[in-house]
Parts: C-alpha cells; structure tokens; sequence
C-alpha cells in the first residue's frame, strides 16, 4: 500500500513522507483512532515508503513483520500461539480491504467467540525475528495492530523491546483504544 492508496490524512501523509526521506522518523509511533480511520493503511504506506520495494506491495518482504490478535487453535491446545501462524490470512485480508476492524478480522480467522489477544509467544516470535540482520540492508518494519490486545507477558515483553530496539527498525503501533493499552495488563494482576 502506498501513501497515495490511504483516503484522507493529507497532513499526516506529507508528514510522514518528509520525515522518512530526511531520515528522521521515529524508532516508535503509536498511530490511535476508531475502527475504520486509516490508521492501519497509513502505518502499511509507511512501511512500504520504509522499504522502498515491490515485495512489500503484497505483504510478503522479508524485513516487513506484523503483529496482531489472534486465538489459540483449539481448546485441547492449551499453549498460545504466534500470529505466524496466521498470516496468510491476515495477508489475504489487509490485500482485500485493509479499512477493518476486530469483528471482521475474528470473522476471517472464524475464531467462533474466542478472545483475540496477543500472547508472550508473540513477543518472543518478533525479538527473534528482529534479531537477525535486515535481509535488504534496510530497515526492519514492524506493524503492530491493536496493541491493547496484549497480555501482560507480552506486554512487559513488548516494552523492553520498544526501549530498547535493535538497529534501524521502526514500530509502527495501531490502536483503536489507546486509553486501554496499559489497562489489560493491569487488570490482569488485579
């Protein structure tokens, strides 16, 4: 997705273009609004203006890594899983219409009322991925959908990795619920 394929967000857009081009964009960004906003097709044009390739027109570049909600596989399966195991889906559905939100992506993954959520398994799955050289000698993008989807494991894990992030790679965060990204973790101590 390019910047030009986002509607609306001219600013925005402008903004971002400039910042990459001068090299002075963020290791970070938290990008916030309702389901629906742009926020995600604005963080793919990122990446994909990041990455200057045309495998990262259709998801697939190596240094491109997304993270998102997902569901354990069954319920005799008691260990969560990594959104890798999920990705042709999440591929298929960001290609079809990247303007969704929770309700449909539950929907592709036919999850049938399982909570979607991010597990610490997916914390470790990135670290790893990230670890390894940029395979273009660029940058390494990650695109985080819905953060406040996190468990606490994952959280904790996730913020030792934003603090510390390993060379030339950029977090793009999604949220829709921003004021609820610290919150689950809390509850779940509670």
């Amino acid at each position: 997705m390019k910047f030009s394929d986002v509607i609306g967000h001219e600013e925005l857009k402008q903004m971002f273009q400039q910042e990459i081009s001068e090299g002075r964009l963020p290791h970070a960004l938290l990008l916030c609004g309702p389901e629906g906003n742009g926020a995600l097709p604005l963080a793919l044009a990122a990446a994909h203006q990041l990455l200057h390739s045309p495998m990262a027109d259709k998801f697939q570049h190596p240094d491109l890594h997304f993270s998102f909600p997902v569901f354990k596989k069954d319920s005799n399966n008691k260990k969560p899983v990594p959104c890798d195991l999920f990705i042709q889906q999440w591929r298929q559905q960001l290609t079809k219409q990247p303007y969704f939100g929770l309700v449909e992506w539950a929907d592709t993954l036919n999850s049938e009322n399982k909570q979607l959520q991010m597990f610490a398994e997916e914390a470790d799955s990135l670290l790893k991925k990230l670890s390894l050289k940029a395979n273009q000698g660029g940058y390494k993008v990650v695109v985080m959908w819905l953060p406040e989807k996190m468990n606490l494991t994952c959280a904790n894990k996730m913020l030792k990795l934003l603090e510390e992030p390993p060379a030339a790679t950029v977090f793009l965060l999604v949220s829709e619920q921003p004021e609820q990204i610290g919150r689950a973790s809390y509850r779940e101590r509670v």
